[in-house]
């Protein structure tokens, strides 16, 4: 396995995008947020030889036919990245889906992670929230297979590089190839994650070729609540669901998807996902969480039910 250089970090101010609207948060919120607005913002990709190696940090990877998942290969599975509010990683194999980092402190904290499977555990910095199963977790791109969205489950030709940092935001890109299709034709994509200081949203920009057909969502979890934008003149919708229990610390969590609606469709409830169908190969959407823990501040539906107000119309006004 060959590494391909040290990664730079990826590193620039973070801000908040706070939402206290329903809920009156407190000054001790007020002042949390404060602090995050100082945070960094990384994206982190390390990667071992062999179990008795040191992790080193890469900018750009290929993952070997030989990986396999629990190998230990990457210390939480693939690559991740976080600003002062939340984390996220991304696994780099046959799932390829993504999973959430809570974080109840502003600094960064997935470079500290080193072994497999302690970040399930509630430590100071936060903790894995998500449970993500066989579905497509938060975000996470997956094929159509009839009717019910589904991982990938191998995954041929995957790679990963990071491609930008500054003081406003970062980036990485997936490509992927040789994927099979339920038709038994083959295909891939280029995916280019994009993150900024102020927001837990992630953006997503996807080419496809080979006619997979493609798909993300949100997974839903007993107990918790499907919110959904209502129709409107607008480019962008959102699926997503909130549950006060919906943790894997059993607290507050709530998850969205955005996407454009002349691109994608929203098709229900299966393989425990809310799923959009994209409708072409070339598309954008965009993700994000908050945690009960964390330090936007929300803490009910209702708050977060703002935040995805307040962040649906970013998106709008960002599209040209």
């Amino acid at each position: 396995m060959k590494l391909s250089g040290m990664a730079s970090a990826l590193i620039f101010t973070a801000g908040l995008a706070a939402c206290n609207a329903g809920t009156g948060a407190s000054e001790n919120a007020k002042e949390q947020a404060a602090t995050a607005d100082a945070a960094s913002v990384i994206v982190d990709l390390r990667v071992r030889e062999n179990a008795d190696a040191d992790y080193v940090s890469v900018t750009d990877f290929t993952v070997p036919s030989s990986h396999e998942i629990g190998d230990g290969m990457m210390p939480y599975e693939g690559i991740g990245w976080e600003n002062g509010l939340v984390g996220y990683r991304l696994y780099l194999d046959g799932r390829l889906v993504s999973d959430i980092f809570g974080k109840q402190a502003p600094d960064p904290a997935l470079g500290t992670i080193a072994e497999y499977g302690s970040y399930h555990d509630l430590a100071p910095w936060g903790m894995d929230v998500l449970k993500v199963g066989p579905s497509l977790g938060l975000g996470g791109i997956g094929v159509m297979r009839g009717d019910q969205p589904e991982q990938f489950g191998t995954v041929p030709e995957l790679s990963a590089s990071i491609s930008e940092s500054g003081s406003a935001a970062g980036a990485f890109t997936i490509t992927t190839g040789g994927i099979e299709g339920p038709s038994g034709n083959t295909g891939g994509f280029v995916a280019d994650y994009t993150i900024g200081s102020a927001s837990p949203l992630t953006r997503v920009k996807v080419t496809a070729n080979g006619e997979l057909p493609l798909a993300t969502g949100v997974v839903m979890h007993d107990g918790a609540e499907l919110l959904q934008s209502g129709a409107s003149d607008g480019t962008w919708r959102y699926v997503g669901t909130w549950g006060d229990t919906q943790s894997e610390n059993k607290d507050g969590l709530g998850m969205a998807v955005f996407y454009r609606a002349d691109q994608a469709t929203y098709g229900g409830l299966a393989n425990s996902t809310h799923y959009v169908a994209f409708k072409q190969p070339k598309f954008e959407y965009a993700f994000l969480a908050s945690w009960e823990r964390d330090l936007s501040g929300v803490k009910s539906r209702q708050a977060f039910e703002a935040l995805l107000t307040q962040e649906l119309a970013a998106l709008e006004g960002a599209t040209e």
